[in-house]
């Protein structure tokens, strides 16, 4: 009990001190029957009291009971999220090489730029780099481009009102070469948009004419122009 009144319970993720205080509550349900057992042969009006005494106590010992599991599994949350931003980051790691550390600068700073978690900004960005980098594409160009798309996913979930996943989700598939996912957004893909738009930038290829990696250059610019 500490010293302004309040009472205080510790509440451990000792497996022994759980199963004491099941036990516990098995004892306080047994001890409170009996009582309501013996109300029962005097009158109605001790029978209810007994009851409602019983009730609480049992009611006290499972809220007890619920806050340690809910204790519990926030400590599994916190190791699990933990095992998952290390996994990321060892893909930042293979992805980015020498620019990893500014993939781990530009993440931290993520969640007040863009409102996502480190793991997200990771995981975003180490995804879009890694599939920039099978096109042919390297070094600071991948780390722009990937930082700038998983930003504009970041924009694009509040201005669309998606959840951060459904928007990258998106974002990917439009960089791969998929129409239809961005289409529901109203941000046309097809061939025949971007080689307009690649004869607005003055290129004179045609988007059949390009090599794989330049066709994603020019996906990644018109989806940061669109």
């Amino acid at each position: 009990m500490a010293n302004d009144g309040q009472i205080v319970f510790e509440v451990t993720a000792d497996g022994r001190r759980a199963v004491s205080d099941i036990r516990d509550i098995t004892r306080t349900i047994q001890q409170e029957t009996r009582q309501w057992d013996a109300a029962a042969q005097q009158s109605t009006e001790n029978m209810g009291n007994s009851f409602s005494s019983m009730l609480k106590k049992v009611a006290a010992g499972f809220s007890i009971a619920k806050i340690g599991k809910s204790l519990l599994d926030l400590g599994k949350d916190a190791i699990e999220c933990a095992s998952d931003l290390q996994e990321v980051q060892n893909v930042v790691d293979v992805t980015f090489g020498d620019n990893a550390g500014k993939i781990e600068a530009w993440a931290k700073k993520a969640g007040t730029q863009f409102g996502l978690t480190e793991t997200q900004a990771k995981r975003f960005t180490s995804t879009l780099g890694a599939m920039m980098k099978s096109s042919g594409m390297a070094g600071d160009e991948i780390l722009e481009m990937s930082t700038d798309l998983a930003g504009l996913a970041a924009d694009m979930a509040s201005f669309y009102n998606l959840d951060f996943e459904e928007a990258f989700s998106k974002i990917r598939s439009g960089i791969s070469g998929q129409t239809m996912p961005l289409k529901e957004l109203g941000i046309d893909m097809s061939v025949a948009t971007l080689n307009a738009f690649a004869l607005q930038q003055g290129l004179t290829k045609t988007f059949d004419q390009m090599t794989q990696g330049e066709q994603t250059i020019l996906r990644y610019q018109y989806l940061m122009s669109a």
